[in-house]
């Protein structure tokens, strides 16, 4: 029978093997009653979520390994990723091994902390609060698992002997299932000085149903405006309750997290001596003046040499440039100085690194860099997007250009570029957005999704023709990336075939 990871409850509440994602101090162990018949135990369930959610197996480690490179426009160097770097995923790649069961940990914890929740009769002031968390937790894995494999198995309930195996629901059953769990923590979540300042408020949510439904406007190549006036209908609730950072960079500084423009990072921090995170060492370039000193990074993940073309050649003198890549050269530890893209095109140092996960105190093990998952930036591009769609340019142009003016802003006064949207049809207001995405949001997560939401040709002709083209394109390195549909999902585990009786290779995603 097939080792199935579960993060069953006892596990949830022993941090002594595990992040402490909040900075608390370990609990010892309790019951199920224990737990969730006090406040802190409450607190300290809704913290194991976020422990799973954060964790090496999800985005601590495995999501930057396999979604990153797999996206089409970063490039890996690792072996254990060469086969997503080539947009030849296997089902046994390491990286997609652990993923999987790390989102269903998650998942499960989840439910645990909502079956108690739900089913509690013992008043406490924050159950609302926390059970609006796990509700919003299980709905964001769950919209990622369905974007990066389709239909999963759907576990509601905490798992046991009996819930271990399960089939694939249908991915239009997952979308139901996400979209009435955002809609419940919609309804649970605070709203801002009401709960922990370090978690997200209900405005997440609402903005996570937006994307929720221009991800649905668009499959099976549809453009349903049904569901762009929905989308519409959660984001313009989120508008104007954030606000950008003065500068691009300063959403980056170490010393400026959780701020303004934030809707929702994932908490990381230093205490205790386990592993919490590789997104530091993943990111930062070997022996650099930007690793921590006696530290060892790796710099695995880099931007595709037509990823870092495509805005430097849209936008000559973007601040964002500097703010989002370490490229042309870089000082290293020794005094030396190290070349790399553009001015280098062959070998591994042929391509830029990206800068927006330095940590000099990083020390190898644990690091206090948060991962943003949500915005305001991201969310006033959405609603450029989805205005866009509803009514054409005209209204759209507003929302876009908060971005591109706080993108000129430099110490120095603005910059000439990124200039302001105008003057654009639909067609051509719709091309530029999805590129404005990339400029913007590079390597935060949103890269593999952007890419395939528009269909497999958009997919074509702005990942696979563009690489495969690329003039700095080095046989050395690069891969020819594939002219294949299968690329538009990633292959079920196999260890989840041959592990769950419910599931066999018939039932596994196309072309694997």
């Amino acid at each position: 029978m097939k080792k199935y990871s579960i993060i069953f409850l006892m596990s949830v509440f022993v941090f002594g093997g595990c992040q402490d994602i909040l900075d608390e101090e370990p609990e010892t162990f309790l019951s199920e009653d224990q737990v969730f018949d006090s406040e802190d135990g409450v607190e300290t369930a809704v913290n194991g979520i976020y422990n799973s959610f954060s964790s090496p197996e999800y985005h601590g480690s495995a999501f930057h390994g396999l979604i990153m490179p797999h996206s089409g426009k970063f490039y890996s160097n690792q072996g254990a990723s060469e086969d997503a770097t080539s947009l030849n995923c296997t089902p046994i790649n390491i990286w997609l091994t652990r993923l999987w069961p790390g989102t269903f940990e998650t998942i499960n914890v989840a439910n645990v902390t909502i079956d108690q929740l739900e089913n509690s009769t013992v008043p406490l002031a924050n159950r609302d609060f926390a059970l609006g968390q796990a509700y919003f937790l299980r709905a964001a894995t769950y919209f990622d698992l369905v974007r990066w494999f389709g239909g999963v198995p759907l576990r509601l309930t905490p798992a046991d002997s009996k819930t271990l195996h399960l089939p694939r629901s249908s991915r239009d059953e997952v979308y139901t299932q996400i979209i009435m769990d955002f809609q419940r923590a919609k309804e649970l979540m605070p709203d801002f000085g009401e709960y922990r300042p370090e978690r997200p408020v209900k405005w997440a949510a609402y903005m996570y149903l937006a994307k929720v439904y221009m991800t649905m406007a668009t499959m099976n190549g549809n453009n349903d405006l049904q569901l762009w006036q929905k989308a519409y209908d959660e984001a313009i609730q989120v508008y104007g309750k954030y606000s950008l950072e003065p500068l691009y960079a300063d959403v980056f500084d170490l010393n400026n997290e959780n701020n303004g423009e934030s809707i929702f990072e994932i908490q990381y921090g230093q205490n205790g001596a386990i592993r919490n995170s590789d997104v530091i060492r993943t990111y930062t370039p070997q022996n650099s003046l930007f690793a921590p000193e006696n530290q060892v990074t790796f710099g695995r993940v880099k931007a595709n040499k037509e990823t870092f073309d495509s805005h430097q050649d849209q936008y000559p003198g973007d601040p964002r440039l500097d703010a989002t890549y370490i490229y042309g050269s870089y000082e290293r530890t020794d005094g030396t100085t190290r070349t790399v893209y553009p001015e280098r095109t062959n070998g591994n140092d042929g391509f830029a690194y990206i800068k927006k996960y330095i940590d000099p105190n990083y020390n190898g093990t644990t690091t206090n860099r948060n991962f943003i998952k949500l915005r305001y930036a991201d969310l006033l591009l959405m609603l450029a997007e989805i205005e866009n769609e509803l009514n054409g340019p005209a209204n759209a142009y507003q929302y876009v250009n908060e971005v591109l003016a706080r993108a000129r802003n430099t110490e120095n006064g603005p910059a000439a570029q990124p200039a302001d949207y105008a003057g654009m049809t639909q067609d051509q207001f719709r091309e530029r957005i999805m590129m404005e995405r990339q400029y913007e949001l590079l390597a935060e997560g949103h890269t593999w999704f952007d890419v395939r939401r528009r269909g497999y040709e958009y997919f074509l002709q702005h990942v696979i023709y563009p690489h495969n083209e690329s003039p700095n394109f080095h046989q050395s390195t690069d891969f020819v990336y594939p002219v294949t549909v299968k690329n538009m999902l990633l292959p079920i585990p196999s260890d989840e075939i041959s592990g769950n009786y419910e599931i066999t290779q018939a039932d596994q995603n196309p072309g694997y």
